[in-house]
């Protein structure tokens, strides 16, 4: 059916198709492709083939079977008659089995598990769901059962009292696991007897899987007491001894509001009579004269003693008094602070103001530094001034002395050099930045490199790499491949050098007449052998040659081919499907080949 009669006429004359476009299109594709019609038609937003995970989607598919873990090694492309779309392994996998849904690649071929899943030589796997059945596949694809390793398996540290190490194996684990399980016959306490009006209470603590004793009171179990008559200035409590478990009542006073006063000297603490019997006794000071201290306040001449009685105070108060004169305060220059000292011209202790030197240096009048700071001050020329704050006082000028020094900044940057002036205020001088690298060769000639540059010297490679510092150079040993001059010239190749004769390769012109094997199945009408078979033949290349003969005034032709040296007979038994039998099959095989003239 041409594509425009199925478009005009099937396609949009069927109104069933709305629903169902993917089911038209496959149905007239899968027609096309029984006449090995090709087309790719679906697309990922279009009627999209979903494959299981390992398998891609390819819309012509012409081999009639796939290549499995089974056939692999005498696997050949058979063309069957009609194509189809089909999900196949993704390169560099293959099917495990024709009946498997896994692609795997060819090191998982070597063993299959009682599950039918693929496994690796050396994998190790679990065959039991609910207890420890442990395999290991083999390098030559047999499976061995192992014994589980348990030695890694952690034991616990049992902290608290009364813990033990208990081994629980749990189903389907091949260790047993290791926990804490709490011993109660293991634990040193006991239950101690409990006295009236006491009951016994059990707890545990978070430290300890042992129980915890203690004798707790039951208030139910006491004796009946009768309450006393308090005062109005009391109020009833319930009391309990330190060793008993019964309550008992007594009138206790209420907290007094009105603190004790604190007397003075002179003064002397004194109870109201009328308030002995009470729970908050009134208490005043009374003052005494005559046991106030004697004043030994000795006034300098033109002071005088004065006494003063506070309204508070019980005691008499004496002192010197004398007047000090209120002065401006002085107005101090840079570098100076205001102290105050005490006034020589009277004995008052008054005290006056006045302007010293800081402890700091004072450079030309303006700057002020502090001890070990420093300054760079100016520039003249290719010089540079460094004023430095020393830690002790000159004594001419009275500030910390100072120490001036010059730099000369002139340096002579090389020719692979750039000079870059310091962008620090506290340093003086730049410095020469490398720019590019220069390398010292073995005549002792010097050569420039930019950065980014690469060579090759006595099999070691070179970089000029740009870091923040400038330009440096990284070396590196040139590393080569193993290599066999021997095999090469065996082979009828060349040695040839490369990375400037550091490494060596070999370069084969073709292939020599020789002798070799191909593994495939031998096929005879309806019989074949069970297994791949080996059979050798001769392949490879052989001179020839034209040469121009004098004699004849013609050119003569020279031709050798690969032939075989001795034949011999072999025999391989072949299974016929016609009638389930096995027959004999016998070939010829070279002994060994080698070029002969034709």
């Amino acid at each position: 059916v041409p594509p425009e009669q199925f478009c005009d006429i099937m396609w949009a004359g069927d109104l069933h198709y709305k629903d169902h476009q993917c089911d038209f299109l496959a149905a007239y594709v899968a027609v096309c492709y029984t006449h090995q019609v090709c087309i790719s038609w679906r697309r990922h937003t279009f009627c999209p083939l979903r494959c299981p995970p390992g398998k891609e989607y390819q819309p012509c598919v012409s081999t009639c079977n796939s290549r499995t873990c089974l056939n692999k090694d005498y696997y050949e492309e058979t063309t069957c008659s009609f194509i189809r779309e089909e999900c196949v392994c993704r390169s560099g996998t293959i099917l495990h089995r024709a009946d498997s849904p896994y692609c795997v690649t060819e090191d998982l071929c070597v063993c299959t598990d009682n599950e039918g899943n693929p496994r690796a030589p050396g994998e190790v796997w679990n065959g039991s769901a609910r207890s420890c059945c442990l395999y290991k596949c083999m390098e030559n694809g047999s499976v061995v059962a192992v014994e589980p390793d348990c030695s890694a398996v952690p034991t616990p540290l049992c902290e608290r009292e009364g813990e033990y190490v208990l081994d629980v194996l749990e189903e389907g684990s091949c260790c047993p696991k290791k926990i804490c399980e709490c011993n109660m016959t293991i634990c040193d306490s006991e239950a101690p007897p409990c006295d009236n009006g006491n009951r016994l209470v059990i707890g545990y603590s978070a430290l300890s899987c042992c129980p915890e004793y203690r004798c707790e009171c039951d208030p139910m179990a006491c004796p009946p007491v009768f309450a006393p008559d308090c005062r109005e200035d009391q109020f009833l409590v319930e009391v309990r001894g330190q060793k008993s478990c019964c309550y008992s009542y007594l009138c206790v006073c209420e907290s007094c509001i009105e603190p004790i006063p604190t007397c003075s000297h002179g003064e002397f603490l004194a109870v109201d009579p009328n308030s002995t019997n009470s729970c908050c006794p009134q208490y005043h000071c009374v003052c005494d004269v005559n046991q106030c201290p004697k004043s030994s306040l000795s006034c300098a001449p033109g002071l005088s003693l004065v006494e003063t009685v506070a309204p508070s105070d019980c005691c008499p108060q004496h002192h010197c008094e004398c007047q000090c004169e209120d002065r401006a305060l002085p107005i101090c220059q840079l570098g100076e602070v205001l102290v105050e000292v005490p006034d020589s011209s009277t004995n008052c202790g008054c005290l006056q103001h006045t302007c010293q030197k800081a402890e700091v240096c004072l450079f030309q009048g303006v700057t002020v530094l502090g001890p070990g700071q420093s300054l760079v001050q100016y520039f003249e020329g290719e010089l540079c001034y460094t004023v430095q704050c020393l830690p002790y006082k000159d004594p001419q000028t009275g500030f910390y002395a100072m120490e001036i020094t010059s730099v000369n900044c002139s340096q002579k940057c090389g020719s692979h050099q750039a000079y870059v002036p310091s962008i620090d205020p506290q340093v003086c001088c730049g410095s020469c930045k490398n720019i590019s690298c220069t390398f010292t060769n073995e005549n002792g000639t010097v050569e420039l490199f930019t950065a980014g540059s690469s060579w090759v010297e006595n099999c070691t490679r070179y970089d000029c790499v740009e870091t923040v510092v400038g330009a440096v150079i990284l070396a590196s040993g040139v590393i080569c491949p193993p290599f066999n001059d021997s095999e090469c010239i065996q082979s009828g190749g060349v040695v040839q050098s490369y990375v400037d004769g550091c490494c060596k390769t070999c370069k084969e012109d073709g292939k020599t007449c020789k002798r070799v094997a191909i593994r495939t199945t031998i096929r005879k009408d309806d019989c074949r052998s069970n297994t791949p078979v080996t059979v050798y033949s001769c392949d490879g290349k052989c001179p020839s040659a034209t040469i121009f003969n004098f004699n004849i005034n013609s050119h003569a032709r020279f031709c050798k081919c690969c032939r075989e040296n001795g034949l011999q007979t072999r025999t391989v038994s072949l299974y016929c499907s016609r009638n389930a039998s096995m027959v004999d099959y016998n070939f010829q095989e070279p002994l060994d080949c080698s070029c002969q003239w034709n």
